[in-house]
Order: structure tokens, then C-alpha cells, then sequence
């Protein structure tokens, strides 16, 4: 095994100065962000560490199996103030700024406690913690978690194995995504070696599909516009439409992929506005245009071809932010031939 790099061994010095730990992922996490949290939790717990969870969110129906292991607490202001107050240091896992932990950003200021960040997103820059593992590289947070629990010579167990799978599968796609790499073939083989049902990990994240959730997909998939010569799809989903279906902005997981199938199509936004004046915007790219930057200059973040951000705004307002910079993007690729 190869050497650890500073910024990893910085961070298992932080694990060894520290006690009780407490760990979070961003608003509306996904399955690499708690897959993350919950492997590195039970690692720290047999480390005896003391370790929990608190997120700004709750936890997504397809991921709730993750919380037998340990309980993912849900923000409440008091019981957050206690938690903070009865922490050491603070993991953030899977976030590419401050502000992606939602209500939770602003007792950092309060709590003033030691922070060390994980994460594996381009858009992140230098870090926001006293500890920083940034690592555009890995194809998952969960990638880089393997690799910290691994070079601890802690055993892995069949329950961070779990975790740690479920984060590999859903940032890379199920190894579809052009992330996926050597590295991540290599881990999730030896993930296998603990027992894991690959059949039934799939079955949990993607089984969890409600009639109305599907009648809702169908709503803002029959208004799409096709924009720039096809080039560009925009979805919109309203407030209105998100109560009457009764659902909320995470039950748009998975939506905004759906029309990059289309021909020629290079770029694909939705524009979610689950209340009104807050519109979470979801970009996705065929595979040319690189959309993290646009997210990150509007306070946002993600990967090269799967990035977002939340807005205070209007769908309109949101629109007019967007849509310009998506032009500017496309129109430079008109000297590009399609593939």
C-alpha cells in the first residue's frame, strides 16, 4: 500500500486528537454522502470513538436501511446546539462548501469546534475545515472514506462494506458514469468479499418509486423545452405541483438524467422550485460542456458534468441566471465536431 498523502495523514491525526465526533453531509443527501457518513462512523465507533450524525435533512426512503446500523439524526435546533456542544470536532463528508450543510453552517461560528472536510468534488477549492482531504479524483466521497478506514488498518466489516458499496454504486451510476475507474472496480470487488448482495443493495436504492412520484416525472418530462437547436433541455417543476403529488425536492432524484438521452442533446436543466422564491437548480452534461464552474460561481458545486445550486430566487429569476451562461457554453462548442 502506497504512503499516505499529508492531507490523509493530517486527518487521522485529527482522529486520534479527538473523542467525540460528530459527522454530517449536505442538504438533501444522497447515497454517497450517507453511505460515507455511516461507514465512517462505524469506523471511528471501532476506533472507540464516540461518533453520530446529524444532517440539515431527512434521510431519502431508498437509503432509510442505512440507518439500522446507527441512527442519522435529523436537524432540531435544540437537540443540534447539544449535539455541538457535546462534540470535539466536526466531520463534513461529501460537501464542496460551507453553506451545503444548511442549518448546520451557522453553529460552526457558535460551537467554534475543529472541523475536518472529505470530499471529492472539482468545484472544491482549498477547503473549509482545519483538516482538508479534497480529491477531484476519487469517483466517490465513499472512495476516499475506503481509503482512510484501509490505511488505518482497521478491518473493514460487513456493514461499512455495505455503506461504502451504496456510495460507490450511486455516484458512479452503478459504474456507468465516466467516473468510474480502475480504482473504483478494484474497491468495490473487494467490498464483495464481505458478503454483500449486489442484487439487493440495487433493489433498496432503486425500488423506492410511488405512483405519484412517477405521475410527477411524467408532468415535468411532457413540458419540456428543447432549447439552443435541441442542444439544451430545460425542465421546470412548480410548488404547486410538488403538493398536489405530495411529494418533496428530493423526490426529483434521478429526474434531470432522464433527457440526456436524447439525440444531440448536450446539456440538461431543472429548475425545482420547491417553495416559492426557492428554486433548486439540477445541471447535467452529455459529456462536452462542464458545468460545475457555473454552479460554483453562483454558490453551488458538483462535478464536471453533475453540478447544482439553490437559489433565492423565482423560476423565472433562476432561468435568466442559468440560462445565458448555458448559450455562452454551448455556443463555444460550435467549432467542436459532435461525436
Amino acid at each position: 500500500m502506497t504512503m499516505p498523502s499529508p492531507e490523509r495523514r493530517a486527518f487521522h491525526e485529527f482522529v486520534a486528537r479527538h473523542r467525540r465526533i460528530l459527522l454530517t453531509t449536505h442538504v438533501n443527501p444522497d447515497g454517497d454522502g450517507l453511505g460515507s457518513e455511516v461507514a465512517m462512523a462505524l469506523w471511528l465507533r471501532a476506533l472507540g470513538r464516540q461518533a453520530r450524525i446529524l444532517n440539515d435533512s431527512t434521510v431519502p426512503a431508498a437509503f432509510t436501511f442505512l440507518a439500522r446500523h446507527l441512527p442519522i439524526e435529523t436537524f432540531e435546533e435544540a437537540a443540534a446546539e447539544a449535539a455541538f456542544d457535546a462534540t470535539d470536532a466536526l466531520i463534513v463528508l461529501d460537501v464542496s462548501n460551507r453553506q451545503r450543510i444548511g442549518r448546520l453552517a451557522p453553529l460552526l461560528d457558535r460551537h467554534l469546534v475543529p472541523v475536518a472536510v472529505v470530499d471529492h468534488h472539482a468545484s472544491h477549492a482549498s477547503g473549509f475545515g482545519q483538516v482538508n482531504v479534497i480529491e477531484p479524483e476519487a469517483s466517490a466521497t465513499g472512495e476516499i472514506v475506503y481509503g482512510l478506514i484501509r490505511e488505518s488498518g482497521q478491518e473493514l466489516d460487513a456493514d461499512m462494506a455495505e455503506a461504502l458499496y451504496v456510495a460507490l454504486i450511486m455516484d458512479t451510476g452503478s459504474f456507468r458514469f465516466s467516473n468510474t475507474d480502475s480504482h473504483a472496480h478494484r474497491m468495490a470487488a473487494d467490498l464483495l468479499t464481505h458478503g454483500l448482495d449486489p442484487q439487493r443493495l440495487h433493489a433498496q436504492v432503486h425500488s423506492h418509486a410511488s405512483a405519484a412520484r412517477l405521475r410527477f416525472f411524467g408532468e415535468v418530462l411532457a413540458a419540456l423545452e428543447l432549447l439552443e437547436d435541441d442542444r439544451i433541455v430545460v425542465l421546470e417543476a412548480a410548488p404547486e405541483q410538488f403538493q398536489r403529488h405530495g411529494l418533496v425536492g428530493a423526490d426529483t432524484d434521478g429526474l434531470v438524467d432522464m433527457p440526456r438521452n436524447i439525440v444531440g442533446v448536450e446539456a440538461v436543466v431543472l429548475f425545482s422550485e420547491v417553495e416559492p422564491g426557492r428554486v433548486k437548480v439540477s445541471m447535467r452534461s452529455t459529456g462536452r460542456l462542464v458545468v460545475d464552474r457555473l454552479a460554483a460561481a453562483l454558490g453551488g458545486g458538483g462535478h464536471a458534468h453533475a453540478a447544482g445550486v439553490s437559489l433565492r430566487a423565482t423560476r423565472a429569476e433562476a432561468r435568466a441566471r442559468i440560462l445565458p451562461e448555458l448559450h455562452r457554453l454551448v455556443v463555444a462548442l460550435a467549432s467542436e465536431p459532435r461525436p
